[in-house]
Order: C-alpha cells, then structure tokens, then sequence
C-alpha cells in the first residue's frame, strides 16, 4: 500500500511541479525522493559518476570530495566513501532522538541516515545525508532545510561506481583510504555546535565566485539533461 501511495504521489509532483515537495513533512520528502531510483548522470569521474540537478553549481572537487552552491547560496560538501563500496560495508546507524530529525535509510537496496542538528546560538541547522557511499553536509537555514534534502537526495541516490576502475585505482592501498574517510561518514550532529559552523564560515567564507584554481568545466553552471 506504501508502495502505491509513493507512486501516486510522484506522479502528481510529474503534473503539478516538485516546488510541491516542500509542502510535506522531511520524512515524506525523504520517502518520495528516494523510493524512485534514477540512472541521471552528467558529471562522470574515474570510478564514478552522479548527477547534479539543476540549480546547483560545482564548485570545486579533488579526488573523492567536491563543494556545491545551492540557490541560497549555502555550500554543500560531498564525501564520497569507495572504501566501503569496494568492501561492500554497510552503514551502521543508531537513530538520534536528540537530533531535530534523524532517520535510519534504506531504499532500493542502498543504505544509510539523515541526521539534522540545531546549532545553538545560530539560525542554522546541521544535515548530515549519508547514503549509497556519499554523505552530504551543509548549514542552512530552517526554510532552507527541505529544498536542501531534495538536492542531496538527487545527488546521492544516482551515486554509480565502476568496480573496475575502483580496483585499478585503490587495490593495496584500501587502508590509506579508509583513515581519511572513516570519520567522515560517521554523524557528528550530537557534537556539531556554533564553532563548528564558525570554523565553516571561516574556511570557506561567503561564496563570491569561482577561484583561479576551478577549472573551466567546474564553472558551468550544472544544466538538467
């Protein structure tokens, strides 16, 4: 009956528009979002590839990381974790009951959480999206919150890695890969506070256009296929 009702509804967000999205709860946006897959792509990588929806700009990205800017100009950091991929490790969450939302995530065989952190003191909120071996952060504000989970919800569920490839390039050195990426998957909403999203803001700043280190590809703005 689930099942249903989350088809019926896609198929009228087809008709009327998905602004519809942020009409309902996170949790209903969350099921709507990801009980449909996608095979959308248009940014290709060695080992892997996603799709970035219209209204986001790639700002920058090295091997396993890239930065996003969202139409309110909030900056979203993507991890992406081929350590656990070429493992074949599954996420292990325990859902937070002190966070503003947090949801154990499992759809279409892929697994992971959603965890949304109020930093006191400030108007933002913390989300941390892990899912299908990428996770997501940004600070943004609580009308900010919904639009934000249908981006990252975009781009993580059309996360594909090429095992081929990912083996050429990791094989021995699976170790050195997953130091640097174990930490960052884990949640870190229960100790995020106001100096962490002051230590954002001071390493990133506010965006005011593309560095001399963007490539010329980076600086296109992402266009829906």
């Amino acid at each position: 009956m689930k099942k249903k009702i989350i088809l019926l509804i896609i198929a009228v967000l087809t008709l009327t528009g998905c602004t519809n999205l942020t009409n309902m709860s996170i949790d209903e946006v969350v099921d709507v979002m990801l009980e449909s897959d996608t095979n959308l792509s248009n940014n290709v990588f060695e080992g892997y590839e996603y799709y970035i929806p219209k209204g986001l700009k790639l700002l920058e990205k090295d091997e396993y990381n890239a930065s996003l800017k969202d139409e309110y100009n909030n900056t979203y950091y993507f991890y992406i974790d081929v350590v656990s991929y070429y493992n074949k490790e599954e996420a292990d969450y325990k859902v937070n009951k002190k966070a503003y939302f947090s949801k154990e995530l499992n759809y279409n065989k892929k697994k992971g959480y959603l965890e949304i952190t109020k930093i006191e003191d400030t108007d933002r909120y913390f989300i941390e999206y892990m899912y299908n071996y990428g996770k997501i952060e940004a600070f943004v504000k609580e009308n900010e919150i919904k639009s934000a989970i249908i981006n990252m919800s975009s781009i993580l569920k059309s996360l594909e890695f090429n095992r081929t490839v990912l083996e050429s390039l990791i094989g021995n050195n699976v170790l050195n890969y997953k130091e640097d990426t174990y930490d960052v998957m884990k949640p870190k909403g229960s100790t995020a506070t106001k100096d962490t999203y002051l230590e954002y803001e001071e390493k990133y700043g506010i965006y005011e256009g593309y560095g001399d280190k963007n490539t010329s590809e980076d600086r296109i703005e992402i266009e829906e296929n």
